[in-house]
């Protein structure tokens, strides 16, 4: 997904948290030993932009989450903070539709819905991603640690992996290593529902 593209990171509620989601990057970098150079040579990323998220000063795309993601060795999940109730976030078992957060992206017509807020090890993340006739992940394939898998649960989708597209209708399913470079678009005329899961073996 192109820089350009502006991403909003909110919870359910719909409350804007640009300040809060580099708040966490920031804590996160420091948590690992990094400084600002550290991230901006590991994502590729320059470090005034860097700098720029973590003031909530800049939005970032999805290509650019999965980057800082994987430099600072979490899910994408994780970048969206930690539950009110961290401490025993390792032992939850459920999650209740009030705690899922989404990740908007009003500029391609998708919604990415994270419906697994609680951190565990490995990471097993959940989204439900909603994309409006003509949305997308974006103009760029991108990639990232982990793999995918999901299912369309209503609509239809053209997934493209390593520059081959895959025509994907209700109830079709994929797998793909998310080191594969891959976006995926709505061609159709037709609100597209899909269950998509990433997993990571995180280390501990």
């Amino acid at each position: 997904m192109s820089e350009r593209a502006q991403v909003r990171v909110e919870p359910a509620s719909g409350e804007p948290t640009n300040l809060a989601l580099g708040e966490r990057i920031r804590h996160l970098r420091k948590a690992r030993g990094k400084s600002l150079k550290d991230l901006s040579i590991e994502t590729g990323l320059s470090i005034s932009f860097v700098s720029q998220i973590e003031r909530g000063l800049s939005s970032a795309s999805v290509r650019t989450l999965a980057r800082l993601a994987d430099a600072l060795e979490v899910g994408i999940g994780e970048l969206f903070g930690p539950a009110d109730d961290e401490v025993d976030a390792h032992h939850r078992i459920v999650a209740r539709p009030a705690e899922h957060k989404s990740l908007e992206m009003p500029s391609t017509g998708a919604e990415k819905r994270w419906i697994t807020p609680f951190e565990q090890i490995p990471r097993l993340d959940l989204y439900l991603i909603s994309l409006e006739p003509g949305g997308s992940s974006g103009d760029e394939a991108y990639v990232h640690d982990g793999e995918e898998a999901g299912m369309i649960l209503e609509g239809g989708m053209e997934l493209i992996v390593d520059g081959r597209r895959h025509v994907l209708g209700e109830g079709d399913t994929f797998r793909f290593s998310s080191h594969r470079p891959h976006r995926f678009l709505n061609a159709g005329s037709r609100t597209a529902r899909i269950l998509w899961v990433n997993y990571r073996d995180m280390p501990a």
